[in-house]
Protein backbone atom coordinates (compact mmCIF):
# COMPACT_ATOMS: atom_id res chain seq x y z
CA UNK A 1 0.00 0.00 0.00
CA UNK A 2 3.22 2.36 1.04
CA UNK A 3 3.99 2.25 -3.07
CA UNK A 4 0.15 3.06 -4.00
CA UNK A 5 0.52 6.37 -6.03
CA UNK A 6 -1.98 8.88 -4.43
CA UNK A 7 -4.25 10.71 -6.67
CA UNK A 8 -4.73 13.97 -4.89
CA UNK A 9 -4.32 17.05 -6.33
CA UNK A 10 -4.43 14.82 -10.03
CA UNK A 11 -5.10 16.26 -13.18
CA UNK A 12 -8.17 17.77 -14.78
CA UNK A 13 -11.33 16.14 -15.44
CA UNK A 14 -11.06 14.22 -18.15
CA UNK A 15 -13.08 15.80 -21.28
CA UNK A 16 -16.70 13.37 -22.20
CA UNK A 17 -18.85 13.71 -24.83
CA UNK A 18 -18.86 13.27 -28.00
CA UNK A 19 -21.03 13.86 -30.92
CA UNK A 20 -21.28 11.75 -34.11
CA UNK A 21 -17.89 9.91 -33.33
CA UNK A 22 -15.87 13.39 -32.49
CA UNK A 23 -14.60 13.89 -28.85
CA UNK A 24 -15.63 16.93 -26.93
CA UNK A 25 -12.62 19.72 -27.10
CA UNK A 26 -11.89 18.11 -30.50
CA UNK A 27 -11.33 21.24 -33.54
CA UNK A 28 -14.46 19.68 -35.08
CA UNK A 29 -16.97 19.43 -32.81
CA UNK A 30 -19.24 21.74 -32.81
CA UNK A 31 -19.51 22.84 -28.44
CA UNK A 32 -17.61 25.37 -27.66
CA UNK A 33 -14.08 24.70 -25.26
CA UNK A 34 -12.27 27.52 -24.56
CA UNK A 35 -9.47 28.45 -22.21
CA UNK A 36 -8.25 31.88 -20.36
CA UNK A 37 -5.00 31.70 -20.92
CA UNK A 38 -4.31 35.49 -20.12
CA UNK A 39 -6.31 38.46 -18.73
CA UNK A 40 -5.11 42.31 -18.59
CA UNK A 41 -6.72 45.60 -17.18
CA UNK A 42 -6.60 48.08 -19.80
CA UNK A 43 -9.05 50.78 -18.18
CA UNK A 44 -10.93 52.83 -20.69
CA UNK A 45 -10.07 50.70 -23.69
CA UNK A 46 -12.43 48.84 -26.22
CA UNK A 47 -15.44 49.73 -24.19
CA UNK A 48 -14.24 47.44 -21.13
CA UNK A 49 -15.55 48.95 -18.28
CA UNK A 50 -13.05 48.56 -15.43
CA UNK A 51 -11.08 47.36 -17.77
CA UNK A 52 -10.77 44.02 -17.54
CA UNK A 53 -9.61 42.38 -20.90
CA UNK A 54 -9.56 38.08 -21.23
CA UNK A 55 -7.27 36.62 -23.94
CA UNK A 56 -8.95 33.15 -24.68
CA UNK A 57 -8.10 30.36 -27.14
CA UNK A 58 -11.07 28.63 -28.85
CA UNK A 59 -10.40 24.87 -29.20
CA UNK A 60 -13.39 23.84 -30.02
CA UNK A 61 -17.03 25.31 -31.43
CA UNK A 62 -17.44 29.04 -31.82
CA UNK A 63 -18.16 31.98 -29.95
CA UNK A 64 -20.08 35.13 -30.74
CA UNK A 65 -20.23 38.89 -28.91
CA UNK A 66 -23.35 38.80 -26.78
CA UNK A 67 -23.31 35.06 -26.00
CA UNK A 68 -24.00 33.59 -22.62
CA UNK A 69 -21.43 31.45 -21.26
CA UNK A 70 -20.44 29.44 -18.35
CA UNK A 71 -16.93 29.96 -16.61
CA UNK A 72 -15.52 27.09 -14.50
CA UNK A 73 -12.61 27.21 -12.45
CA UNK A 74 -10.00 24.22 -12.11
CA UNK A 75 -10.26 23.07 -8.21
CA UNK A 76 -7.36 23.32 -6.28
CA UNK A 77 -6.28 19.80 -4.89
CA UNK A 78 -8.22 17.96 -2.08
CA UNK A 79 -11.15 21.19 -2.47
CA UNK A 80 -14.31 20.45 -4.26
CA UNK A 81 -15.25 22.63 -7.57
CA UNK A 82 -17.01 26.22 -7.72
CA UNK A 83 -20.43 26.07 -8.95
CA UNK A 84 -19.96 27.13 -12.42
CA UNK A 85 -20.55 31.18 -13.23
CA UNK A 86 -22.66 32.59 -15.84
CA UNK A 87 -20.69 35.46 -18.01
CA UNK A 88 -22.06 37.55 -21.04
CA UNK A 89 -19.61 38.55 -23.49
CA UNK A 90 -19.90 42.33 -24.03
CA UNK A 91 -17.77 42.32 -27.16
CA UNK A 92 -14.57 41.35 -28.76
CA UNK A 93 -11.80 43.71 -29.31
CA UNK A 94 -9.43 43.88 -32.61
CA UNK A 95 -5.90 43.92 -31.62
CA UNK A 96 -3.57 45.83 -34.23
CA UNK A 97 -0.58 47.69 -32.99
CA UNK A 98 -1.94 49.89 -30.20
CA UNK A 99 -5.92 50.22 -31.40
CA UNK A 100 -7.99 48.38 -29.55
CA UNK A 101 -11.37 48.77 -31.15
CA UNK A 102 -14.86 46.77 -30.83
CA UNK A 103 -15.44 44.26 -33.70
CA UNK A 104 -18.98 44.29 -34.55
CA UNK A 105 -20.90 41.57 -34.16
CA UNK A 106 -17.57 39.29 -33.72
CA UNK A 107 -17.36 35.79 -33.88
CA UNK A 108 -13.86 33.53 -32.69
CA UNK A 109 -13.88 30.09 -34.42
CA UNK A 110 -12.06 26.96 -33.27
CA UNK A 111 -8.55 27.53 -33.57
CA UNK A 112 -8.49 30.89 -32.72
CA UNK A 113 -7.72 33.39 -29.96
CA UNK A 114 -9.82 36.31 -28.94
CA UNK A 115 -10.05 39.28 -27.12
CA UNK A 116 -12.99 39.63 -24.89
CA UNK A 117 -14.76 42.38 -22.81
CA UNK A 118 -17.78 42.54 -20.69
CA UNK A 119 -16.66 39.14 -18.17
CA UNK A 120 -16.58 40.53 -14.72
CA UNK A 121 -15.28 36.83 -12.77
CA UNK A 122 -12.58 35.29 -15.57
CA UNK A 123 -9.58 34.59 -14.51
CA UNK A 124 -6.26 33.36 -15.92
CA UNK A 125 -6.44 29.61 -16.20
CA UNK A 126 -10.73 29.31 -16.23
CA UNK A 127 -12.52 26.87 -18.84
CA UNK A 128 -15.05 28.89 -21.03
CA UNK A 129 -18.50 26.67 -22.66
CA UNK A 130 -21.38 27.77 -23.75
CA UNK A 131 -24.06 27.90 -21.07
CA UNK A 132 -27.14 25.60 -21.58
CA UNK A 133 -29.73 28.38 -21.76
CA UNK A 134 -27.73 30.10 -24.74
CA UNK A 135 -29.34 29.59 -27.98
CA UNK A 136 -31.99 27.38 -29.70
CA UNK A 137 -35.54 26.59 -28.25
CA UNK A 138 -36.75 25.10 -25.22
CA UNK A 139 -36.90 21.35 -26.59
CA UNK A 140 -33.00 21.59 -28.20
CA UNK A 141 -31.57 23.05 -24.97
CA UNK A 142 -33.65 20.10 -22.86
CA UNK A 143 -31.83 17.76 -25.23
CA UNK A 144 -28.88 19.68 -25.03
CA UNK A 145 -28.42 19.32 -21.30
CA UNK A 146 -29.40 15.62 -21.36
CA UNK A 147 -26.92 14.63 -23.46
CA UNK A 148 -23.71 16.83 -22.83
CA UNK A 149 -21.34 17.02 -19.81
CA UNK A 150 -20.10 20.02 -21.03
CA UNK A 151 -20.84 22.21 -18.50
CA UNK A 152 -18.70 19.76 -15.81
CA UNK A 153 -15.40 19.85 -18.26
CA UNK A 154 -12.68 21.86 -17.04
CA UNK A 155 -9.65 22.39 -18.26
CA UNK A 156 -6.29 21.93 -16.90
CA UNK A 157 -5.45 25.82 -16.56
CA UNK A 158 -2.23 27.28 -16.44
CA UNK A 159 0.23 25.66 -13.94
CA UNK A 160 2.04 28.74 -12.09
CA UNK A 161 6.04 28.16 -10.58
CA UNK A 162 5.32 28.60 -6.50
CA UNK A 163 6.65 31.90 -5.34
CA UNK A 164 10.53 32.02 -3.77
CA UNK A 165 10.68 35.98 -2.32
CA UNK A 166 8.59 37.73 -0.14
CA UNK A 167 8.25 41.19 1.00
CA UNK A 168 6.24 43.57 3.36
CA UNK A 169 4.77 46.68 1.50
CA UNK A 170 3.10 49.47 3.80
CA UNK A 171 1.66 52.94 2.33
CA UNK A 172 1.70 56.12 4.08
CA UNK A 173 -1.92 56.71 4.64
CA UNK A 174 -5.10 54.50 5.44
CA UNK A 175 -6.95 55.58 1.82
CA UNK A 176 -3.35 54.23 -0.20
CA UNK A 177 -3.66 51.32 1.85
CA UNK A 178 -7.08 50.51 0.67
CA UNK A 179 -5.97 51.10 -2.96
CA UNK A 180 -3.07 49.07 -2.58
CA UNK A 181 -5.53 46.30 -1.76
CA UNK A 182 -7.49 47.10 -4.79
CA UNK A 183 -4.44 47.00 -6.99
CA UNK A 184 -2.69 44.00 -5.84
CA UNK A 185 -6.26 42.30 -6.47
CA UNK A 186 -5.92 43.33 -9.97
CA UNK A 187 -2.13 42.47 -10.46
CA UNK A 188 -2.98 38.75 -9.04
CA UNK A 189 -5.52 38.17 -11.57
CA UNK A 190 -3.36 39.56 -14.50
CA UNK A 191 -0.73 36.86 -13.04
CA UNK A 192 -1.06 33.90 -11.30
CA UNK A 193 2.22 33.72 -9.55
CA UNK A 194 1.72 36.49 -7.89
CA UNK A 195 0.56 35.70 -3.57
CA UNK A 196 -0.96 38.43 -1.86
CA UNK A 197 -1.26 37.87 1.91
CA UNK A 198 -3.27 40.94 3.85
CA UNK A 199 -3.33 40.63 7.39
CA UNK A 200 -4.75 43.08 10.15
CA UNK A 201 -1.01 44.55 10.45
CA UNK A 202 0.70 44.18 6.61
CA UNK A 203 0.49 43.27 3.10
CA UNK A 204 2.70 40.49 2.41
CA UNK A 205 3.55 40.51 -1.51
CA UNK A 206 5.37 36.79 -2.98
CA UNK A 207 7.22 37.02 -6.28
CA UNK A 208 9.47 34.70 -8.52
CA UNK A 209 12.52 36.80 -7.56
CA UNK A 210 13.56 40.33 -7.23
CA UNK A 211 12.90 41.41 -10.70
CA UNK A 212 9.47 39.51 -10.61
CA UNK A 213 8.62 42.28 -7.22
CA UNK A 214 10.07 45.57 -8.66
CA UNK A 215 8.62 45.23 -12.18
CA UNK A 216 4.77 45.35 -9.55
CA UNK A 217 6.08 47.68 -7.55
CA UNK A 218 6.90 49.96 -10.63
CA UNK A 219 3.21 49.05 -11.91
CA UNK A 220 2.07 50.31 -8.38
CA UNK A 221 3.75 53.62 -9.61
CA UNK A 222 2.92 54.15 -12.84
CA UNK A 223 -0.39 52.86 -13.24
CA UNK A 224 -1.97 53.51 -9.96
CA UNK A 225 -0.14 56.56 -8.51
CA UNK A 226 0.78 54.62 -4.93
CA UNK A 227 3.99 55.49 -3.12
CA UNK A 228 5.00 52.43 -1.76
CA UNK A 229 7.27 51.63 1.48
CA UNK A 230 8.51 48.11 0.85
CA UNK A 231 10.36 45.83 3.37
CA UNK A 232 13.37 43.58 3.47
CA UNK A 233 12.99 40.68 1.16
CA UNK A 234 12.59 37.31 2.82
CA UNK A 235 13.55 34.01 1.17
CA UNK A 236 10.42 31.48 0.83
CA UNK A 237 12.13 28.55 2.14
CA UNK A 238 10.69 24.68 2.47
CA UNK A 239 11.48 21.39 4.04
CA UNK A 240 11.70 17.93 3.38
CA UNK A 241 12.63 14.46 4.53
CA UNK A 242 15.71 12.45 3.21
CA UNK A 243 14.34 9.10 4.62
CA UNK A 244 11.20 7.35 5.18
CA UNK A 245 9.89 6.70 9.20
CA UNK A 246 6.58 6.30 10.65
CA UNK A 247 4.99 6.36 13.81
CA UNK A 248 6.79 6.03 16.98
CA UNK A 249 6.91 2.15 17.83
CA UNK A 250 6.19 1.12 14.27
CA UNK A 251 1.97 0.97 15.45
CA UNK A 252 -1.45 3.77 16.40
CA UNK A 253 -0.18 6.49 17.98
CA UNK A 254 -2.60 7.36 20.36
CA UNK A 255 -4.61 10.90 20.34
CA UNK A 256 -6.64 11.62 23.53
CA UNK A 257 -7.62 15.16 24.66
CA UNK A 258 -10.45 16.73 26.63
CA UNK A 259 -10.97 20.04 24.96
CA UNK A 260 -14.02 22.19 25.76
CA UNK A 261 -15.92 19.30 27.92
CA UNK A 262 -15.68 17.48 24.57
CA UNK A 263 -13.27 14.26 24.33
CA UNK A 264 -11.55 13.87 20.72
CA UNK A 265 -10.03 10.41 21.29
CA UNK A 266 -8.77 8.28 18.07
CA UNK A 267 -5.02 6.50 16.70
CA UNK A 268 -3.25 7.13 13.45
CA UNK A 269 -0.36 5.11 12.37
CA UNK A 270 1.35 6.88 9.19
CA UNK A 271 4.47 6.63 7.25
CA UNK A 272 6.18 9.61 5.85
CA UNK A 273 8.54 8.92 2.78
CA UNK A 274 10.29 11.75 0.02
CA UNK A 275 8.65 11.74 -2.88
CA UNK A 276 9.93 13.37 -5.96
CA UNK A 277 8.60 13.54 -9.26
CA UNK A 278 10.75 12.36 -12.37
CA UNK A 279 9.81 15.28 -13.97
CA UNK A 280 10.76 17.36 -11.26
CA UNK A 281 14.44 16.33 -10.90
CA UNK A 282 17.85 17.54 -12.22
CA UNK A 283 20.28 14.66 -13.86
CA UNK A 284 23.64 15.64 -12.15
CA UNK A 285 22.30 17.71 -9.24
CA UNK A 286 20.36 18.03 -6.25
CA UNK A 287 17.87 20.98 -7.34
CA UNK A 288 14.48 20.11 -7.77
CA UNK A 289 11.00 21.75 -8.42
CA UNK A 290 8.49 21.65 -5.79
CA UNK A 291 5.56 19.94 -4.95
CA UNK A 292 2.81 19.79 -2.62
CA UNK A 293 2.33 16.78 -0.05
CA UNK A 294 0.50 13.59 -1.73
CA UNK A 295 -1.96 11.64 1.14
CA UNK A 296 -2.55 8.38 0.30
CA UNK A 297 -4.66 5.63 2.47
CA UNK A 298 -3.70 2.08 2.92
CA UNK A 299 -6.71 -0.52 2.66
CA UNK A 300 -6.55 -1.34 6.46
CA UNK A 301 -7.50 2.64 7.19
CA UNK A 302 -10.16 2.20 3.95
CA UNK A 303 -11.47 -1.24 5.60
CA UNK A 304 -12.23 0.64 9.45
CA UNK A 305 -13.70 3.77 7.55
CA UNK A 306 -16.09 2.02 5.56
CA UNK A 307 -15.09 3.42 2.41
CA UNK A 308 -14.32 1.86 -1.32
CA UNK A 309 -10.78 0.37 -1.60
CA UNK A 310 -10.59 1.01 -5.46
CA UNK A 311 -11.51 4.52 -5.22
CA UNK A 312 -8.78 7.59 -5.24
CA UNK A 313 -8.29 10.09 -2.21
CA UNK A 314 -9.44 12.54 -4.58
CA UNK A 315 -13.14 11.28 -4.84
CA UNK A 316 -13.23 10.09 -1.21
CA UNK A 317 -12.86 13.46 0.47
CA UNK A 318 -15.83 14.53 -1.23
CA UNK A 319 -18.12 11.27 -0.29
CA UNK A 320 -16.81 10.94 3.19
CA UNK A 321 -16.90 13.33 5.87
CA UNK A 322 -14.69 11.51 8.21
CA UNK A 323 -12.05 10.33 5.35
CA UNK A 324 -12.38 14.15 4.47
CA UNK A 325 -11.04 14.85 7.92
CA UNK A 326 -8.60 12.51 7.98
CA UNK A 327 -6.47 13.83 5.15
CA UNK A 328 -6.99 16.95 5.84
CA UNK A 329 -5.38 16.64 9.24
CA UNK A 330 -2.56 15.36 7.43
CA UNK A 331 -2.03 18.10 4.99
CA UNK A 332 -2.83 20.99 7.32
CA UNK A 333 0.07 19.49 9.85
CA UNK A 334 2.48 18.94 6.37
CA UNK A 335 2.28 23.18 6.29
CA UNK A 336 4.76 23.07 9.39
CA UNK A 337 7.77 21.80 9.15
CA UNK A 338 10.30 20.42 12.45
CA UNK A 339 13.21 22.23 11.86
CA UNK A 340 11.73 26.45 11.22
CA UNK A 341 7.99 26.17 10.59
CA UNK A 342 8.33 26.20 6.93
CA UNK A 343 5.90 24.15 4.65
CA UNK A 344 6.70 20.18 3.69
CA UNK A 345 6.92 19.70 0.27
CA UNK A 346 7.99 16.18 -1.94
CA UNK A 347 6.56 14.41 0.59
CA UNK A 348 3.96 11.68 0.59
CA UNK A 349 2.28 10.11 3.79
CA UNK A 350 0.74 7.28 3.86
CA UNK A 351 -1.80 6.48 6.55
CA UNK A 352 -1.49 2.62 7.25
CA UNK A 353 -4.39 2.24 9.74
CA UNK A 354 -6.45 3.85 11.94
CA UNK A 355 -8.80 2.99 15.04
CA UNK A 356 -11.15 4.40 17.75
CA UNK A 357 -12.62 3.53 21.00
CA UNK A 358 -15.46 3.93 19.71
CA UNK A 359 -15.57 2.42 16.62
CA UNK A 360 -16.65 4.52 13.54
CA UNK A 361 -19.95 5.75 14.61
CA UNK A 362 -17.51 7.86 17.01
CA UNK A 363 -15.61 8.94 14.26
CA UNK A 364 -18.80 9.82 12.15
CA UNK A 365 -20.41 11.62 15.07
CA UNK A 366 -17.01 13.82 15.66
CA UNK A 367 -14.72 13.50 12.79
CA UNK A 368 -12.60 16.75 14.35
CA UNK A 369 -11.37 13.60 16.42
CA UNK A 370 -9.79 12.36 13.51
CA UNK A 371 -8.40 15.73 12.12
CA UNK A 372 -7.02 16.39 15.58
CA UNK A 373 -5.42 12.58 15.70
CA UNK A 374 -3.84 12.99 12.17
CA UNK A 375 -2.21 16.36 12.73
CA UNK A 376 -0.96 14.70 15.60
CA UNK A 377 0.76 12.46 14.58
CA UNK A 378 2.48 13.67 11.52
CA UNK A 379 3.47 16.28 13.84
CA UNK A 380 4.93 13.98 16.59
CA UNK A 381 6.63 12.10 13.88
CA UNK A 382 8.35 14.73 12.51
CA UNK A 383 9.07 16.29 15.71
CA UNK A 384 10.71 12.51 16.41
CA UNK A 385 12.82 11.68 13.29
CA UNK A 386 13.94 15.82 12.81
CA UNK A 387 17.36 14.92 12.50
CA UNK A 388 16.07 12.70 8.93
CA UNK A 389 14.61 16.35 7.82
CA UNK A 390 15.96 19.08 5.78
CA UNK A 391 15.68 22.38 4.57
CA UNK A 392 15.13 23.25 0.58
CA UNK A 393 16.44 26.95 -0.08
CA UNK A 394 15.51 28.71 -3.62
CA UNK A 395 18.30 27.70 -6.76
CA UNK A 396 18.69 30.19 -9.66
CA UNK A 397 20.28 29.81 -12.92
CA UNK A 398 22.58 32.88 -13.56
CA UNK A 399 24.18 34.46 -16.62
CA UNK A 400 26.91 36.69 -16.26
CA UNK A 401 27.85 39.48 -19.12
CA UNK A 402 30.92 40.95 -17.69
CA UNK A 403 34.76 42.51 -19.51
CA UNK A 404 37.01 39.19 -20.15
CA UNK A 405 39.28 39.94 -17.40
CA UNK A 406 37.38 40.11 -14.59
CA UNK A 407 36.32 36.61 -14.91
CA UNK A 408 38.63 35.45 -12.08
CA UNK A 409 37.22 37.91 -9.72
CA UNK A 410 33.60 37.33 -10.58
CA UNK A 411 34.05 33.59 -10.09
CA UNK A 412 35.79 34.24 -7.02
CA UNK A 413 32.72 36.21 -5.78
CA UNK A 414 30.19 33.20 -7.04
CA UNK A 415 31.83 30.75 -5.04
CA UNK A 416 31.85 33.00 -1.65
CA UNK A 417 27.94 33.38 -2.04
CA UNK A 418 27.87 29.37 -2.54
CA UNK A 419 27.25 29.21 -6.22
CA UNK A 420 28.94 27.02 -8.78
CA UNK A 421 30.42 28.31 -11.82
CA UNK A 422 29.55 25.61 -15.41
CA UNK A 423 30.41 27.55 -18.61
CA UNK A 424 32.56 30.37 -18.92
CA UNK A 425 32.48 31.62 -22.68
CA UNK A 426 35.41 34.54 -23.89
CA UNK A 427 34.19 36.65 -27.22
CA UNK A 428 37.25 36.83 -29.19
CA UNK A 429 36.95 40.34 -30.96
CA UNK A 430 40.66 41.03 -32.43
CA UNK A 431 41.68 44.21 -31.53
CA UNK A 432 39.72 45.19 -28.92
CA UNK A 433 40.33 41.22 -27.18
CA UNK A 434 44.37 42.26 -27.75
CA UNK A 435 43.37 45.36 -25.42
CA UNK A 436 41.63 43.66 -22.74
CA UNK A 437 38.31 44.93 -23.77
CA UNK A 438 36.74 41.31 -25.20
CA UNK A 439 33.64 40.06 -23.24
CA UNK A 440 32.74 36.88 -21.35
CA UNK A 441 29.40 35.30 -20.77
CA UNK A 442 29.70 33.07 -17.67
CA UNK A 443 26.99 30.42 -16.75
CA UNK A 444 26.48 29.30 -13.13
CA UNK A 445 23.42 28.41 -10.54
CA UNK A 446 23.70 30.12 -6.83
CA UNK A 447 21.05 30.36 -4.08
CA UNK A 448 18.37 33.23 -4.13
CA UNK A 449 19.08 34.54 -0.80
CA UNK A 450 22.93 35.15 -1.71
CA UNK A 451 22.29 37.40 -5.10
CA UNK A 452 19.31 40.22 -3.28
CA UNK A 453 20.82 42.83 -4.58
CA UNK A 454 23.67 41.36 -6.43
CA UNK A 455 23.16 43.99 -9.09
CA UNK A 456 24.67 46.49 -7.33
CA UNK A 457 28.18 44.39 -6.39
CA UNK A 458 28.32 43.26 -9.70
CA UNK A 459 28.34 46.41 -11.04
CA UNK A 460 31.17 47.29 -7.75
CA UNK A 461 33.59 44.69 -9.20
CA UNK A 462 33.65 44.83 -12.92
CA UNK A 463 33.86 49.06 -12.77
CA UNK A 464 30.26 49.14 -13.85
CA UNK A 465 29.97 46.71 -17.03
CA UNK A 466 28.75 43.90 -15.87
CA UNK A 467 25.44 42.67 -15.94
CA UNK A 468 23.24 40.00 -14.94
CA UNK A 469 20.30 37.38 -15.51
CA UNK A 470 18.54 34.51 -12.99
CA UNK A 471 15.93 32.94 -13.59
CA UNK A 472 14.26 30.32 -10.86
CA UNK A 473 15.55 26.64 -11.20
CA UNK A 474 14.22 25.02 -8.15
CA UNK A 475 14.87 24.23 -4.28
CA UNK A 476 18.35 22.37 -3.30
CA UNK A 477 19.17 21.27 0.02
CA UNK A 478 20.69 23.30 2.46
CA UNK A 479 22.44 23.44 5.67
CA UNK A 480 21.41 26.91 7.09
Amino acid sequence: DRNKNSKNGGNANKIQGSKNGVAFGHPLHPSLLALAFKVVHMKGRGGSGDGRIVFARVYSGEMKTRDTLQVLSPPAPGEAPEKPRTERVGGMLELAGGRFSNIEDGVCKSGEVCALVGLKTVVTGDTIVMSDSAGGDKRSRKKASKGSSNNTVYLAGVASPKPVLKVRLETETAEEQTKLSEALSLLSIEDPSLLVEETDSATLLSGLGELHIEIVLDRLHREFGLRIICGTPSVAYRETITKGFETAGGTLLNYDRLIGGTRLQAAVHLYLEPYVPPENTFPDSPCMLLSDPLVSVGSEARKFLGVDQSASEEDLIYYSEVFRALVLGCQGALKRGPIGSYAMSNVKCHIENVDAEGGLAALNALPGALRAAAAHAVTDTLKTNKNSCTLLEPTMTLEVTLPSDGVGTVVSDLTGRRGTVGDVIIGDDGDFAAAGHSKALLHGEVPLVEILGYANSLRSITGGEGAFSAEYKGHSPCDI
